[in-house]
């Protein structure tokens, strides 16, 4: 059987089983103008150091300041594979995605986010996304909120940690214009443990 949607544009309808349960069926999104959807993903070729300081900006992607949309971030993932073992006993690291804004962090490789369906919206507002497996330089930059914070493990027999963060409708990260997200330390990383980085973000624009 089938059910008129009330307030609904005419003609729209839904349809339902035989428990009535009403059915919903995904299509492409419809961004308009402006937005569309997004991925960008990096990694510094370089090694991080062991004993990395607490604060250190390893990443960052910033909105632009005059953008016309918002960004909604859909799944943040990182993957972090280690180059020198630590030692028996050693201190973990933490590694957070965080909130900034009031400036953009510059320095090492830039890079270039992806749209996921070139037959909708337009091109990303989207002003700054870059990495550095030493530091990227934050003059005048303000970090605020904390979203994620991730073990960088003391391992004393080298291996890959994969970290994955999805982000449902109510959940999204929200940027506004100005605002960007980054990678960064909040624990000072191993003290004789190096290793290396990759880092994916996910977002819709509208």
């Amino acid at each position: 059987m089938g059910v008129v949607i009330l307030g609904g544009s005419s003609g729209t309808g839904a349809d339902v089983d035989a428990k009535r349960n009403i059915l919903t069926r995904r299509g492409a999104a419809d961004y308009g103008a402006a937005g569309g959807a997004y991925s960008v993903a990096g990694g510094p070729t370089g090694i991080v150091a062991a004993a990395l300081a607490a604060g250190t900006t390893l990443a960052a992607l910033r909105h632009g300041t005059g953008a016309t949309t918002k960004v909604y971030i859909t799944r943040l993932h990182i993957t972090i594979s280690i180059a020198t073992i630590g030692v028996t006993a050693g201190v973990p690291g933490q590694i957070t995605w965080q909130r900034f804004t009031t400036a953009t962090p510059t320095g090492g490789t830039a890079r270039t986010a992806a749209r996921k369906d070139a037959s909708t919206g337009s091109g990303t507002q989207i002003i700054g996304c870059q990495d550095l497996a030493s530091a990227l330089t934050v003059t005048s930059v303000a970090f605020t909120d904390v979203f994620v914070a991730e073990a960088i493990p003391n391992s004393t027999v080298g291996a890959s940690y994969e970290y994955v963060t999805d982000l449902d409708e109510d959940e999204f990260i929200v940027l506004a214009a100005g605002d960007g997200i980054c990678l960064r330390t909040s624990v000072a990383a191993p003290a004789t443990q190096t290793w290396t980085f990759n880092y994916t973000i996910h977002w819709l624009e509208k």
